[in-house]
C-alpha cells in the first residue's frame, strides 16, 4: 500500500485550479492544529520548477506530459490525521464522500486493499479535470490530499497507459 501511496503522490505532484470545497474547508480548519496532524502545503512555484525541468527533453514523451501537468498545478495540500485519536472514523468519512458528492465531486476511481480505501474524487468534464481530491484512509491514518489546478485527462490517460514501461 505504501508503494501504491508513494506512486499516486507522485503521480499527483506531476498534476492539478481548485475552488476550495467547503467539506474539505470545514476539515481542514477541524484537524490542521491538532497536535498529531502530518500538514503539508505546496505552492505553485515549485510545480513551475518541476515543469521547466521536465522541458529539457523535448524528445521525452513521457518527461513532456509531465511537465504539462505539472505547469497545471497551481497549489497542494495534504492534511493526515491519526483515526484513532481524532474520532474521524468510517462514518465521518462516508459523510465526507456524501458531502462532496453534493458539491459535485464525482468518483473517479476507488482503489481497496484490506480495509484500507482510496478515493479520486474530482470536479470538471469528461475531458479536463479541475479539482481534484484523494481521500486515503488506512487502519490508523486518515489523509486528504488536495490538488489545484487543471489536468487534461488525455495526459493522464497517457501515464497511465505507460506505467508498465517504469519498472
Amino acid at each position: 500500500m505504501k508503494k501504491l501511496i508513494t506512486l499516486l503522490l507522485l503521480v499527483s505532484a506531476t498534476s492539478l485550479v481548485f475552488g476550495q470545497s467547503k467539506t474539505i474547508e470545514a476539515f481542514h480548519s477541524k484537524y490542521k492544529e491538532d497536535r498529531d496532524a502530518k500538514v503539508i502545503s505546496l505552492n505553485g512555484s515549485l510545480f513551475k520548477l518541476m515543469a521547466s525541468i521536465a522541458s529539457f527533453d523535448e524528445s521525452d514523451e513521457d518527461l513532456k506530459t509531465i511537465g504539462r501537468i505539472a505547469d497545471g498545478i497551481t497549489s497542494m495540500e495534504i492534511l493526515a490525521i491519526p483515526m484513532y485519536k481524532t474520532g474521524f472514523d468510517h462514518k465521518s468519512l462516508d459523510d465526507m464522500r456524501s458531502q462532496l458528492k453534493g458539491e459535485k465531486y464525482e468518483e473517479l476511481m476507488t482503489v481497496k486493499e484490506g480495509s484500507d480505501r482510496i478515493y479520486f474524487m474530482t470536479q470538471g468534464t469528461n475531458s479536463q479535470i479541475k479539482n481534484m481530491l484523494v481521500l486515503i484512509k488506512e487502519d490508523d491514518e486518515f489523509m486528504v490530499m488536495n490538488i489545484n489546478g487543471s489536468l487534461d485527462m488525455k495526459d493522464l490517460a497517457y501515464l497511465a497507459k505507460q506505467r508498465k514501461n517504469w519498472n
